[in-house]
């Protein structure tokens, strides 16, 4: 009876998929007539253009022949699976229930074999069954009030520890999320006052290389300070460790007067050939900052190197310029590299903030002052982490797809700012 109801629900399951896929082939089979037709109204002096276009109609209607097919078998197995995972749910159920059952039936054997022993002994010594029977509800009583409020406290606890879990990734989130909003926010706060002095730069009856200097210097300073965000992003508030290392007299007090630009450093990584890199990167030309290292992992070879920091900007590998690669273009790029890798690195020094030293106390109405960014394990901090990073670079590339024409990198900014 089971298998013939399973074969039923398969059935009834299988008619929708079939139709959704009928469907799908019917306005397949209407657009690649259309284009057929379409292909026919062609001039004849351009027939080489139509015999490989109706070569690719070819391959592109095999292609879609396959996919029906294999999207028909995977359907087939799902539903072989389904049911076989209702057949099994099943099959616990009725276990469960019959493993219920004999505890019940234990449970009451067990009571009736106490009872006949009370008879026998009511029989045999009536004063000694009653005080049998007075003992073993007593000795019931004691049990139960012993071992009902522990198990009450258990309980409570494994209730307490799921909200305590849940509220925590909660926070962990909520932090986060207020930590890159305030750091996009003034971002977007000192974009807007550089845009702001380019349109009154537009305004003033300005020409020649004057006016081309100052907009590109004010544009420079908008594309340094989207780098330092960036940057920010990844070093702020990632590890538990209060400043994450930055390259030798590179922090900020010894760059303020190059406004945190360091020197293009040359840096030698040897990897083996089923090693990786162990760095990540974010950054691009379509986020509007160049390639940055925002993460550098344990035991592998960029940490072996001990010159590369979380923060630092890739210029070039191997001779390959990256100033002005795309995000996937670069991953592409570094992947490829074997052996010995020549990188040339520049470091900028990110503004120092409040944020960034997770210290940002907060007074509720009631008195009660409490830290904004509490700490948390490693676990948990990595675990969301990432939405920071995600959230400030989408702030930026937002800001800057206007402007991704005149993206350039940080030593070219530099070059600007000396002119």
């Amino acid at each position: 009876m089971s298998c013939r109801m399973t074969a039923l629900d398969e059935r009834s399951v299988v008619g929708p998929i079939l139709i959704w896929l009928d469907a799908l082939e019917k306005d397949f089979d209407k657009a690649f007539v259309d284009l057929d037709l379409l292909l026919g109204e062609i001039d004849s002096d351009q027939a080489d253009l139509v015999f490989e276009s109706r070569q690719k109609m070819t391959a592109l209607s095999g292609a879609f022949a396959q996919l029906v097919h294999k999207a028909q078998t995977i359907f087939q197995c799902n539903l072989r699976q389904e049911a076989e995972l209702v057949q099994l749910r099943n099959d616990l159920c009725l276990s469960r229930s019959a493993h219920y059952e004999l505890e019940r039936e234990s449970q009451q054997l067990m009571l009736q074999v106490h009872s006949l022993h009370c008879q026998v002994h009511f029989k045999t010594a009536p004063h000694e069954s009653d005080m049998i029977k007075k003992k073993l509800e007593q000795e019931i009583l004691t049990f139960r009030s012993e071992i009902r409020p522990p198990a009450k406290l258990r309980s409570e606890v494994e209730l307490l520890r799921k909200e305590n879990k849940k509220y925590r990734q909660m926070i962990l989130a909520m932090q986060n999320e207020v930590y890159g909003a305030r750091l996009a926010a003034k971002y977007l706060d000192k974009e807007l006052a550089g845009r702001i002095q380019q349109i009154q730069l537009l305004g003033r009856d300005m020409r020649g290389a004057e006016h081309d200097r100052l907009w590109n210097q004010l544009e420079a300073e908008i594309h340094l300070h989207r780098h330092k965000t960036v940057i920010r992003a990844c070093r702020g508030r990632r590890n538990n460790q209060k400043h994450l290392p930055s390259p030798p007299h590179h922090d900020y007090r010894s760059l303020r007067k190059q406004k945190g630009v360091g020197q293009i450093r040359s840096v030698k990584l040897v990897k083996d050939s089923h090693e990786g890199l162990g760095i990540s990167i974010t950054g691009g030309k379509e986020h509007g900052v160049p390639i940055l290292i925002s993460e550098i992992h344990p035991n592998q070879p960029a940490e072996r190197c001990g010159n590369l920091f979380v923060g630092d900007a890739i210029l070039s590998v191997n001779g390959i310029d990256l100033r002005t690669a795309k995000h996937n273009e670069a991953v592409h790029i570094l992947s490829e590299q074997e052996g010995e890798l020549n990188l040339k690195v520049v470091y900028v020094a990110p503004d120092q903030d409040s944020d960034d030293d997770g210290d940002v106390m907060v007074e509720t109405q009631g008195g009660f002052v409490f830290n904004l960014y509490e700490p948390f394990t490693d676990a948990e901090q990595k675990l969301a982490s990432s939405s920071t990073l995600e959230q400030t670079t989408s702030s930026c590339s937002s800001s800057a797809s206007h402007h991704s024409d005149n993206n350039n990198s940080i030593a070219e900014r530099g070059a600007v700012r000396e002119r």
